[in-house]
């Protein structure tokens, strides 16, 4: 195992596009780039016909065709994602959804820095206005820790609980969403609402695990500090930056002491999550590049 050397992991849904954009930024961005591999499991079974060609002056990357066998999308992500860890020999490993920007220069040095600190783990978290999920600590949007911890976890990134426990969540889950009232624009919007979702998250703890709530739940309780970046959003014009202020609203921005580390676009037709410009790549990649500009 080569010291240092860091093995980016992301699953391909058709997602070439946003993979190839994804590897260029994180090798941009890195301050040792020779240090770092990706190994992309392609879940369309070889069937995305643009994914090799986005790849061919990219020796560091690998792509598997893996075949999900039409599972649930989120079973799917987490079949794929456990074919991969399976196979990786550096020390550090890095999973991360294709549709994610990194804007902190030298972040594999400052990731591989935080473990070595003593730190399990170092990402981005579900925001609060994802009732229901685990907020203090990584999520599978940009989770990274060392090869052999997440081989220790038992259980993988599969994503769901037995089945009664699955028809309990589903049940308390509409309760803390307020019966659909909780809206993410609503949540970000409102003190009393926030405090109230807050309040019944804390009575029934998790009930809407996702891909990866294994290791998510292993770093609380491994006793060892995470480093956790803070979820930002717009609040009655807290954020001052216009273009960061764009992201926050309608995609996922995420911060560490003050400076943004990543965003991500997450777009969903699930209504309580929608905003005016979910799914809108160009309006984005817009707010990314202005954002770059002001950084630069």
């Amino acid at each position: 195992m080569e010291e240092g050397s860091i093995t980016v992991v992301s699953v391909n849904w058709y997602s070439s596009e946003h993979l190839g954009r994804l590897t260029e930024n994180l090798l941009e961005k890195a301050e040792n780039p020779e240090n770092i591999r990706f190994l992309i499991i392609d879940n369309s079974a070889g069937e995305d016909s643009e994914l090799a060609g986005v790849f061919n002056d990219f020796a560091s990357v690998q792509i598997q065709s893996h075949d999900p066998k039409h599972s649930q999308r989120s079973i799917a992500h987490a079949s794929a994602l456990d074919r991969a860890f399976a196979q990786v020999e550096s020390e550090f490993v890095l999973a991360i959804d294709p549709d994610v920007h990194v804007f902190l220069d030298g972040w594999d040095s400052f990731c591989v820095s935080e473990t070595q600190s003593g730190k399990v783990a170092v990402g981005a978290p579900y925001p609060k206005w994802k009732l229901g999920k685990m907020h203090d600590s990584p999520s599978v949007v940009f989770f990274f820790g060392r090869t052999e911890w997440f081989k220790s976890v038992s259980g993988g990134w599969y994503p769901f609980p037995s089945s009664l426990r699955w028809g309990w969540n589903f049940v308390v889950r509409k309760i803390v969403r307020l019966f659909g009232f909780a809206t993410r624009r609503r949540l970000e919007m409102s003190g009393l609402i926030r405090g109230l979702t807050g309040w019944l998250e804390g009575i029934t703890g998790v009930t809407s695990p996702d891909t990866g709530w294994r290791f998510s739940k292993a770093a609380i309780e491994s006793g060892a500090q995470s480093t956790v970046f803070e979820a930002d959003f717009e609040k009655k014009g807290e954020l001052k930056n216009d273009e960061l202020s764009r992201l926050a609203l309608n995609f996922e921005l995420f911060s560490h002491s003050g400076k943004p580390f990543l965003t991500h676009m997450y777009s969903s037709g699930i209504a309580y999550y929608r905003t005016n410009e979910s799914g809108n790549l160009t309006a984005w990649l817009s707010a990314i590049s202005e954002v770059e500009g002001g950084l630069a």
